[in-house]
């Protein structure tokens, strides 16, 4: 039984908090709920995506329907959307605005890099230094 942990840090503010102070954001193996990397105080000061704006983008560009195929801007990944959460609005954390529908994993990895151009362009220019490495299986 895996023990639960009484408190984590915050990915923005980079403080450590009572779990509490993290929303549940969505179960994990065996219904374990995992909570939200931000706490609940960072979470409230982004930018959301404006209800109207996300409305006049959906009414112009309909999310791909269950069973359609999808193909993500970013990894250029065609995917069948089998699931609600596949597919998502990409949105900025700065100023609101809609971005368009990308794949969740891309979508949670450009969260990850905060919408930061410098912190994209230094992972960028990271992958660039190590050089293409082959690795054989």
């Amino acid at each position: 039984m895996p023990i639960e942990l009484q408190s984590k840090i915050c990915t923005s503010c980079g403080i450590e908090k009572p779990m509490e102070e993290f929303s549940k954001n969505q179960y994990g193996k065996d219904n374990r709920i995992l909570r939200r990397p931000v706490c609940k105080e960072c979470y409230s000061k982004k930018v959301k995506i404006s209800p109207k704006e996300k409305k006049l983008y959906e009414a112009e560009n309909p999310r791909p329907k269950i069973g359609e195929n999808f193909t993500c801007p970013i990894c250029n990944k065609t995917k069948i959307r089998n699931f609600q959460n596949e597919i998502v609005l990409d949105h900025s954390h700065i100023d609101g605005s809609v971005r368009g529908w990308v794949c969740s994993s891309c979508n949670t990895s450009l969260g990850k890099f905060h919408d930061d151009i410098n912190i994209l362009q230094r992972a960028i220019n990271w992958i660039l230094k190590q050089g293409l490495k082959l690795f054989s299986f």
